[in-house]
């Protein structure tokens, strides 16, 4: 167990114009969708990185995955920020108000990037987009994402930023187009063309695409993430394209979270494991409680919402669950949204696990145990 130093597609069943072979079928999402609160936000200095969690007793409740807000700006040579967004997960509402509610200036950074042409995607699909739910804005992306350019889907990224409010929602809306491409291909090569093939003949093909998105070679999945997998896919011994389509756009996100040099590092990290795998919120929960009650305040476990498919904003996010020092459990969702949209400055930020040790909440990495 580490310590701190005492120096921290679902299913996107498209139509036969969706311009990728015969597409995807038509979206169908049966996670829950979740109505996030609104957070405070804690800027930090180049020096000295940390994340302040605001408790909020409303939301401690057993069938909420996440309760409370972090935020972290790590100031660069430039002055870009660097955040990493906790927001409560409600798993009880639907996801129709902004994944976060975020200041002008943040938004800007990332406009300043984009480009200024002409948007060939009317703004009739933006309002359509910002006011819908994940079915509507899967089926909307899937549309747009076969008809338009990277640039389109770019400029509409930023408006749907920019009128709801949320930049999160742009890391999803960029990642569509190879989302369902890879997707489509990735079934065509499992399925050769049957409706449905034997899970146990397609899960080293799953892996290979996994860690090829992943950009990782020397970890594969274990029995465990497998099985996992397979619950989120909601199939038993034969997976349809369905199946596949809802664990796919559930895996790809997280593919794309791990293939980043932040979170790649941990994940390929043995010693300590800092991520042990595809964890759910009950397996969390179970392993810091521990045989003799919870254990000591501070002891954390890191893991990816099995609650949150694309075009859900904070899919492939992490969440820490973590012991508070009342002794009660804790989930925070890390969003590194700001981090997808300045991959150049990846290199030259703090460790994201020196940053989570550097919090007065987390103070050591616990370990997962299984009740099977």
């Amino acid at each position: 167990m580490l310590k701190k130093s005492s120096s921290a597609i679902h299913p996107l069943n498209g139509s036969q114009s969706s311009g990728v072979d015969d597409g995807f079928s038509e979206f169908q999402q049966n996670v829950h969708e979740a109505k996030l609160t609104s957070s405070k936000r804690v800027k930090l200095g180049q020096e000295k990185s940390s994340m302040t969690f605001k408790a909020d007793p409303t939301l401690d409740r057993p069938d909420e995955e996440c309760h409370s807000h972090i935020r972290t700006n790590s100031q660069a040579d430039n002055a870009f920020g660097t955040s990493l967004d906790g927001r409560p997960e409600n798993l009880e509402e639907t996801e129709n108000s902004p994944s976060d509610s975020e200041s002008i200036e943040e938004r800007n950074s990332i406009f300043k990037s984009m480009s200024s042409g002409k948007n060939q995607i009317s703004d009739s699909s933006v309002f359509k987009y910002c006011l819908g739910g994940l079915t509507e804005r899967a089926l909307l992306l899937k549309d747009l994402a076969m008809s338009s350019s990277d640039q389109d889907l770019a400029e509409f990224a930023q408006q749907v930023s920019l009128y709801s409010g949320c930049s999160h929602h742009w890391h999803q809306i960029i990642i569509s187009k190879k989302l369902i491409e890879e997707g489509t291909k990735a079934w065509n090569m499992i399925s050769q063309n049957n409706n449905q093939v034997q899970w146990e003949n397609v899960v080293f093909e799953i892996e290979e695409q996994f860690m090829k998105i992943a950009c990782c070679s020397n970890r594969s999945l274990s029995q465990q993430d497998f099985e996992q997998l397979r619950r989120i896919a909601g199939c038993r011994e034969y997976l349809a394209r369905e199946n596949f389509e809802k664990m796919w756009c559930w895996l790809y996100p997280v593919a794309i979270a791990l293939s980043r040099d932040w979170i790649n590092a941990m994940w390929v990290s043995t010693s300590p494991k800092w991520i042990e795998g595809f964890v759910t919120k009950e397996e969390a929960e179970f392993s810091l409680q521990g045989p003799r009650g919870l254990q000591d305040p501070g002891t954390f476990i890191l893991r990816f919402p099995t609650s949150r498919s694309w075009p859900h904003p904070d899919a492939g996010s992490l969440i820490v669950t973590y012991v508070a020092s009342d002794y009660t459990l804790h989930h925070r969702l890390l969003s590194l949204d700001f981090i997808y949209s300045s991959g150049e400055r990846e290199t030259s930020l703090k460790p994201l696990q020196d940053m989570l040790l550097a919090e007065p909440e987390l103070s050591q990495l616990g370990r997962i145990i299984r009740s099977y």
